[in-house]
């Protein structure tokens, strides 16, 4: 399907995708499309504070208020997080921004551990959350953690500041601000080669000389389990960890993932905008491919959604596809349609085909796969794509 606007809407229609494709070669489901989703790829944790258990049916989670004795891995590679003890446990909160894993350390150390022990020298972890100052007395709000290192929302001693520890060796603080109360992405991107971790905040970076090539992100735990010392105060939203740095590209496309479901936060790179309100709050299930340079590319995702694109013909550097959708129910109704169809999907997706600077670009000819899994009986050649080619919303005089 050949594409020429910056913006563009599609829906699926029923009657008459004669292209819609079986899945052949396995899709990027991880978040945002980077990573799959089944233990295979670099993607090694990927928790959802709205789908606790890890079964992607996001109506069965607890009551407010129930303890969190279990995070389930939703990456495929059973690294569930746990504290069977009901001690020192983190609560699930529906009353924050967005559902969510409460750690509490204003009282208690609360903590949940991996059911493996180590580091990455070679990784890029995300947080989404809310982190809360913590209170007096405490000396640090730590993120992962382990005996070695430990990731710092607050860097130890009430800094204020974001930072990294190497245990009994040194800490390291950053000039970025601890953003208190505030729906915030950070993350921590470290190459094996290099003595430096690379830590952004929402739309402020820095790079850490941790002084050592060994220096890792932890996966131990997340918070600290010792009473009076270091703890985590904050809602936490959603973790992923990956066991090798991903690529600038893929950087991007999982930022702006994260910003567009969390309420559009300030990035950088933000060239997702189908997310903000004047747009459509087309905030679920973003995806994207893209490329920086020939190094740091990504022709291939689907994210949790049921739409792939892969393949772009004209993929040049500094050039983004991204897609979302507005969660309307995937069910098909007989309302805003052109002649010749008896009924569309409610369900819309829209994308941005931009560069780094938001200018409009074409990626040009794509692959665009469907998986229609568990929407019923289904005939293929009953179906057609409706593409918004006037962007005026309406797709009744749209040709399929």
């Amino acid at each position: 399907m050949k594409k020429t606007t910056k913006q563009f809407v599609i829906y699926l229609a029923s009657i008459t995708l004669s292209f819609v494709c079986p899945m052949f070669s396995i899709a990027q489901t991880g978040p945002g499309g980077v990573g799959i989703r089944n233990g295979s790829s670099n993607l090694k944790v990927w928790l959802r504070g709205e789908d606790l258990n890890a079964n992607n049916n996001l109506t069965d989670n607890p009551a407010n208020g129930t303890f969190v004795n279990t995070w389930a891995d939703f990456s495929g590679s059973g690294n569930h997080y746990s504290n069977l003890t009901n001690l020192n446990t983190p609560i699930y909160s529906t009353t924050a921004s967005f559902k969510s894993v409460f750690f509490n350390s204003a009282s208690s150390p609360d903590f949940l551990n991996a059911p493996t022990s180590g580091s990455y020298s070679d990784g890029t972890c995300f947080f989404a959350l809310k982190p809360f100052n913590v209170p007096s007395g405490a000396v640090a709000n730590l993120l992962f953690d382990n005996n070695e290192y430990s990731l710092r929302l607050e860097q130890a001693f009430n800094t204020g500041n974001v930072g990294y520890t190497r245990w009994f060796v040194a800490d390291y603080p950053t000039a970025i601000p601890t953003p208190y109360s505030t729906n915030t992405i950070i993350s921590y991107n470290k190459s094996a080669a290099s003595q430096n971790m690379d830590i952004t905040v929402n739309n402020a970076f820095e790079s850490l000389n941790t002084g050592s090539t060994l220096s890792g992100i932890p996966y131990d735990r997340i918070g600290r389990n010792i009473s009076g010392l270091d703890g985590t105060f904050a809602d936490m939203y959603e973790v992923i960890l990956y066991n090798s740095r991903i690529n600038t590209a893929q950087f991007i496309i999982v930022n702006n993932y994260l910003s567009a479901k969390y309420g559009s936060i300030s990035i950088l790179n933000d060239i997702y905008v189908q997310d903000n309100p004047v747009n459509g709050n087309f905030d679920f299930e973003v995806a994207g491919i893209g490329r920086v340079d020939a190094a740091n590319l990504h022709t291939d995702a689907q994210g949790t959604s049921i739409v792939r694109i892969l393949n772009p013909t004209n993929l040049n550097d500094n050039e983004f596809l991204i897609w979302g959708h507005n969660n309307a129910l995937l069910q098909a109704t007989p309302t805003d349609i052109p002649a010749g169809i008896f009924s569309r999907f409610q369900r819309v997706w829209r994308a941005n085909e931009v560069n780094l600077a938001s200018t409009s670009v074409d990626v040009g000819a794509i692959d665009m796969r469907w998986d229609l899994t568990g929407l019923g009986p289904i005939t293929t050649t009953d179906l057609r794509l409706l593409v918004d080619t006037d962007n005026d919303g309406f797709f009744f005089d749209e040709t399929p």
